[in-house]
């Protein structure tokens, strides 16, 4: 189902071009069918490995983007997440939609970052079953999974989050700009 996913770890020197440069492509695939692109991300800031989606949101207003749904202040999670995705369809006409959220993975993934075509499961990781979201799916892989996934994202430590939510935000302003 993904075979196009492609991973980007954060610790190699490049991984900002690379990610700029893999959003730009997965954007010129599909720009004709759409009149805007919003960035919707994804989390919250009770779990510290959760808050990857609302840290990259916060840093992309802090540049001066508009088009951004889910800050550390304005949160879209899995209580509000379906209002959150009526509002985003209301709001903007034909938008293409570029998902952010934090994951769990395998031990040698934590640390990198994911990007595909297609939509992201919010939730899988801890076994919520969401509305799947977005044309342009980027994840940060923050730690492993394990049955108690909710766990997981609790005992992450925040210095890999901030570190990803940087490489997300500014490669997504890069590309966008």
């Amino acid at each position: 189902m993904y075979s196009d996913r492609e991973y980007i770890s954060v610790s190699d020197i490049n991984c900002r071009h690379m990610l700029s440069s893999s959003i730009k492509k997965h954007i010129s695939n599909h720009k004709d069918k759409h009149n805007c692109i919003v960035i919707f991300c994804i989390g919250t800031d009770r779990a510290t490995g959760d808050s990857l989606g609302p840290l990259v949101g916060t840093r992309l207003m802090s540049l001066g983007m508009d088009n951004v749904m889910g800050t550390i202040d304005r949160p879209v999670h899995a209580v509000n997440m379906d209002e959150k995705i009526k509002q985003l369809y209301d709001t903007y006409d034909k938008p293409m939609v570029i998902a952010i959220d934090a994951s769990l993975g395998i031990y040698d993934h934590i640390g990198s970052l994911s990007i595909w075509e297609g939509s992201l499961s919010p939730g899988a990781g801890i076994s919520k079953k969401l509305s799947r979201i977005g044309d342009i799916s980027i994840t940060g892989i923050v730690n492993k999974w394990s049955l108690n996934g909710i766990n997981q994202l609790q005992s992450t430590r925040l210095s890999v989050v901030m570190n990803m939510s940087e490489v997300i935000a500014d490669s997504i302003y890069d590309a966008l700009n």
